[in-house]
């Protein structure tokens, strides 16, 4: 459908141009008609035309003007000029105004007709070409979340996706050469400046990440990640490679702005750390630093250089050894490589301190971890070459990978000293011997005997021959089987007792591991007159 306004002071002329569109276009054409220019102007404000026949001599606003006034209004309009007077100054001017064609009266049908039909050509060119282009931002829409969560997690983890941060800067238009990372934080407010119920408040904030991206984008220009727990990070594309004071003051504002706004739509309490402006390659450094502001940052935004600023640096550099001790005597490895690489950073990023002395610091506290592990009789920390490397650092990063890494390795000495006999897998045991009533994770069990996770999980399915989510399975439906012959119980209490919040659930998991439900096992010494089988562990 083309609707089709025709301006003409002359009435027999629209009736004529009506005629001709009706007969060769038929129902596909929608028509309008107006006197003068005033009244062309008024239509198409309404009728919103795709083609207007316009006559230039007309009373009032001539034909010209009521162009320029139409077009304003939608310059997608296709303008034909129709006129009685031969006058290149008018043709000039209906050109430069972007008319399509300049037509003399009296104009010829089959001129009419073929002017019409190319510019209706045209108009489905636009048309087709439009919604081409919304089927793209369609489909964009739907994978740029994808290519953002990409190239954030590329940023954040440098040594593990090297090679594509640069085509995910190609693909998302970023063409400045350094940025610098903010993570949000929520969770209820503590009193301490920390985050309670990370759990509980991710989950909630799940529901809300659109919006949150939506917002976020208002107050900066950001790529931003997926939720990860009860955090999410944003890049911030920057074309300096310094941050002046004012800008971070603006920035810290903005983010200030920025929580109370996504606080009022989501009712948790939010906390923000902004790093340094690193090149894209070193982003991972902004992002630890975006971490540790988070972490020991008392206000609600917290900026790296505003974090040093803020203590003294013996205070600051007293704080951050013990994080890194903390890490490598709980044998963390994954916390130790965050926490030192941290403090590496921060120390090389003291402008007081030479190269060489910062070597020699990060060197000091090597030798005093390894010292403290061994006194607690963890055998041999770590190896001597990691020693001479960390001292044959030629660069920054260099050496701050070399720290890291001696490290992990006296960090490993603890994880190997636990890994004896009747060590930590006979401590995990009975921990969930005692705890295996409670909602109990393999997490808790990692943290209660001082280890990661994934190593955990890796050591226990070794040693234990099962993995962990079968060991406290068979040592609740044990649990359940004695239980069961307590006939003063009932199923419910006994579903409780054993560690499971939903009898329906329970019911479920007791008849995979016995092949019975558990009425009909509590029922089947009354069928047979057997005692149902009974372990070493029902005799507990």
């Amino acid at each position: 459908m083309y609707k089709i306004l025709i301006a003409d002071d002359e009435g027999i002329v629209i009736d004529s141009l009506r005629y001709i569109i009706e007969k060769n276009f038929g129902g596909s054409c929608q028509l309008a008609s107006a006197k003068n220019g005033r009244q062309a102007i008024e239509v198409a404000e309404s009728f919103r035309p795709d083609i207007a026949l316009l006559d230039i001599q007309m009373p009032g606003i001539n034909g010209l003007k009521a162009m320029e006034e139409i077009c304003r209004q939608d310059p997608k309009v296709k303008t034909l000029i129709l006129t009685a007077y031969d006058n290149f100054g008018y043709a000039k001017e209906a050109l430069r105004l972007g008319a399509v064609d300049y037509l003399m009266k009296p104009v010829n049908k089959k001129v009419i007709v073929e002017r019409l039909t190319g510019i209706m050509r045209t108009i489905d060119g636009e048309r087709r070409k439009r919604q081409d282009d919304l089927l793209v931002k369609e489909k964009m829409e739907a994978v740029v979340p994808i290519i953002e969560n990409g190239f954030i997690v590329s940023l954040i983890f440098q040594d593990e996706y090297a090679d594509s941060g640069e085509q995910y800067r190609s693909l998302l238009d970023i063409e400045e050469a350094h940025g610098i990372i903010m993570v949000l934080e929520w969770g209820e407010e503590n009193g301490a400046g920390g985050m309670g119920d990370p759990v509980g408040c991710g989950v909630r904030a799940h529901k809300y990440h659109g919006k949150m991206v939506e917002l976020i984008k208002v107050f900066f220009r950001a790529v931003v990640g997926d939720i990860m727990g009860n955090k999410i990070v944003c890049a911030l594309p920057l074309g300096e490679a310094e941050l002046g004071y004012e800008e971070r003051l603006c920035m810290i504002e903005k983010a200030r702005s920025l929580l109370d706004s996504l606080k009022s739509m989501m009712g948790i309490h939010l906390k923000a750390g902004i790093g340094s402006v690193r090149p894209w390659e070193a982003m991972s450094d902004s992002y630890q630093e975006a971490l540790n502001a988070l972490r020991h940052g008392k206000r609600k935004v917290t900026h790296i250089d505003d974090l040093i600023v803020k203590d003294t640096r013996e205070k600051q550099q007293q704080l951050m050894e013990q994080m890194v001790l903390k890490a490598v005597l709980g044998g963390m490895e994954h916390d130790v490589r965050r926490e030192a690489s941290v403090f590496a950073g921060w120390v090389q990023k003291d402008k007081d301190r030479t190269f060489e002395e910062a070597k020699l610091q990060l060197m000091e506290l090597l030798f005093y971890a390894r010292r403290m592990v061994q006194e607690q009789g963890n055998g041999c920390p770590g190896r001597m070459e990691d020693v001479g490397a960390l001292l044959m650092a030629q660069d920054g990063e260099e050496l701050q990978k070399r720290f890291v890494s001696a490290m992990v390795g006296t960090a490993r000495a603890v994880v190997i000293k636990e890994q004896e006999p009747d060590g930590i897998i006979t401590k995990a045991q009975e921990y969930i011997r005692q705890n295996f009533r409670k909602d109990l994770a393999l997490e808790d069990v990692a943290q209660a005997v001082g280890i990661s996770p994934y190593y955990f999980s890796k050591l226990f399915k070794e040693e234990a021959g099962m993995n962990f989510t079968e060991y406290l399975t068979g040592l609740r439906i044990e649990k359940a089987r004695q239980l069961l012959l307590k006939r003063e119980l009932s199923i419910k209490q006994v579903c409780v007792d054993s560690g499971y919040s939903d009898p329906n659930y329970f019911s479920r998991v007791f008849k995979k591991w016995t092949g019975l439900t558990p009425t009909e096992f509590r029922d089947a010494p009354a069928r047979s007159g057997e005692d149902p089988v009974r372990t070493e562990s029902d005799q507990d």
